[in-house]
């Protein structure tokens, strides 16, 4: 019995590992994670939201951003006046609320939603610039 547990505790912690892996990936919903790297050379062909608080944002942004607060109650009024077929380009500071946001326009009909995973921060470590 504890070896039948043992081997499903051990399957089950290779899967968690293997669906944490960097790089591109895309959800079950479509939402195309990107890394500093790829987020920065594809994003100035679309939208980029900053989905950060304007507190957050005046630490600085990425350049050509476009400032949506997540927290704000007109946020999703907002995000679903850009069109649905544009390439949308979507951050936070660690990936947390854009992700949220990015699986949110996916459902409202979006087709091509890229996240920065990791965030602005992860963009910032690896020494990508940022405008204020």
């Amino acid at each position: 019995m504890i070896m039948k547990n043992l081997s499903w505790i051990f399957l089950f912690s290779i899967l968690l590992i293997s669906a944490c892996g960097t790089g591109t990936t895309k959800t079950d919903n479509q939402v195309i994670n990107l890394d500093p790297k790829q987020f920065s050379e594809l994003s100035p062909s679309g939208k980029i939201i900053d989905v950060r608080t304007p507190q957050e944002i005046a630490q600085g942004k990425i350049e050509g951003a476009i400032e949506m607060d997540y927290y704000r109650p007109d946020f999703k009024s907002k995000v679903l006046e850009l069109p649905k077929d544009s390439q949308i380009f979507i951050y936070c500071a660690v990936g947390a609320r854009s992700r949220d946001a990015a699986e949110m326009l996916v459902n409202e009909g979006f087709t091509n939603v890229h996240h920065l995973q990791g965030g602005i921060q992860a963009w910032y470590q690896q020494g990508f610039p940022l405008t204020r």
